[in-house]
């Protein structure tokens, strides 16, 4: 699925970069802080909320791989707060290696920390990889529409197999596509059919998007819907949580 990208850099305003998709102009980060997003939309309310629950280990499901930021954010928190992540990456469109080695995320890590990031866009794809002994990693290359999940061998089947989209695996998704009016197909009921499919009791969805008809989709499928406040400046931002079936 190859795409030549048209990308350039952006310093957002906490100094860690960002990039600019020119054929959709937009970025793959908020121009007010790429890690404090990050930070407070799937690290706080997604994993550090996990925590608070009693989980010690969680499997998540990422829409959007991107620039790799959410991964090592998520690989900090498996390795400060010992806790098992398995993390599986969805992204079509994989950004050259030469540009992802020139973001300044490794400014923002521990030391101990840095140079796994650029082991992060380095490892192969469609491959399951033990970057740790409390984090694991596999980055697939496909869109949410055509990926379908097997447990056994974290192939991409063929729509045929449709069956295996209803295997409950993941306790959380980090739903990081780009926004809904660049990219309405990702963001269309059918997908989010496919994650609460996917989705444990109790497993939840983050996103920094909180547009209306998202909302409305979310709770369509079955999902409980929490509007949070957003990372600053934004206003909002969404939670969705999986309840038990006998507390719907």
């Amino acid at each position: 699925m190859s795409k030549k990208l048209e990308l350039s850099f952006l310093e957002s305003k906490d100094g860690s970069h960002t990039l600019i998709r020119h054929d959709l102009n937009e970025t793959y980060h908020s121009h007010n802080g790429a890690i404090q997003e990050s930070l407070w939309v799937f690290i706080d309310k997604g994993l550090s909320y996990l925590k608070e629950q009693n989980y010690t280990s969680i499997k998540i499901l990422e829409i959007g791989f991107g620039t790799g930021l959410n991964a090592i954010l998520a690989y900090e928190f498996a390795q400060k707060n010992k806790i098992e992540i398995e993390y599986i990456s969805l992204e079509p469109f994989p950004i050259p290696l030469e540009i992802a080695k020139k973001l300044n995320y490794i400014d923002f890590l521990e030391e101990e920390n840095k140079s796994v990031f650029n082991q992060l866009h380095q490892i192969s794809w469609e491959e399951m990889h033990r970057i740790s002994e409390y984090f694991s990693i596999q980055k697939v290359e496909a869109t949410l529409e055509n990926y379908i999940f097997n447990k056994n061998n974290y192939e991409i089947q063929s729509e045929s197999q449709d069956k295996n989209n209803n295997e409950k695996y993941f306790d959380c998704t980090f739903f990081d596509a780009f926004a809904p009016s660049k990219q309405a197909e990702v963001w269309q009921l059918s997908n989010i059919q496919k994650i609460f499919n996917l989705t444990k009791e109790n497993g939840i969805l983050v996103t920094y998007c909180a547009q209306g008809q998202f909302k409305r989709n979310l709770k369509t499928v079955g999902f409980k819907v929490e509007s949070l406040d957003g990372a600053p400046p934004k206003r909002e931002m969404v939670r969705a949580i999986q309840l038990p079936v006998t507390s719907k």
